[in-house]
């Protein structure tokens, strides 16, 4: 079965239009998905968490803020579930949004722990430093 020049290039031609069409439909998901998000409830929480984590990695923090860490995250789950209750359903955005939001305040648990650390020791050898300097006779 022979195909012709002229059904070679017809069946080209639909092909690049369907083609084109899917992309266009996908492009138009993306987009919704997009706005979907972007309107959630809690879409300036992960946006806050997002720039917490980002701050903590740039060293931009201040510490007391890192202090409060404990404070802060108690304050950010009871966000999380202020609205829920156990007859409401969640849909699959709601899900990823608060686990999205969950796994980005362990993260930045995870990274302010060990800068805590280092700044609670840093805090005790200048003290000891500073002791030593005031003991010391002129």
């Amino acid at each position: 079965m022979e195909v012709n020049k002229d059904e070679n290039s017809f069946l080209e031609s639909m092909k690049q239009e369907i083609n084109q069409i899917i992309k266009e439909e996908e492009e138009e998901g993306e987009e919704i998905l997009k706005k979907r998000i972007s309107s959630h409830p809690l879409y300036e929480l992960l946006l806050s968490s997002h720039l917490g984590c980002l701050k903590v990695c740039s060293g931009d923090f201040e510490s007391p803020e890192i202090m409060n860490t404990a404070d802060n995250l108690s304050l950010t789950k009871l966000s999380l579930h202020t609205d829920s209750s156990p007859e409401t359903t969640s849909s699959e955005l709601d899900q990823f949004m608060e686990a999205y939001c969950s796994t980005l305040r362990e993260l930045k648990e995870a990274m302010e722990k060990p800068l805590v650390e280092t700044h609670r020791f840093m805090e005790a050898v200048y003290t000891q430093l500073n002791d030593i300097v005031m003991s010391s006779p002129p």
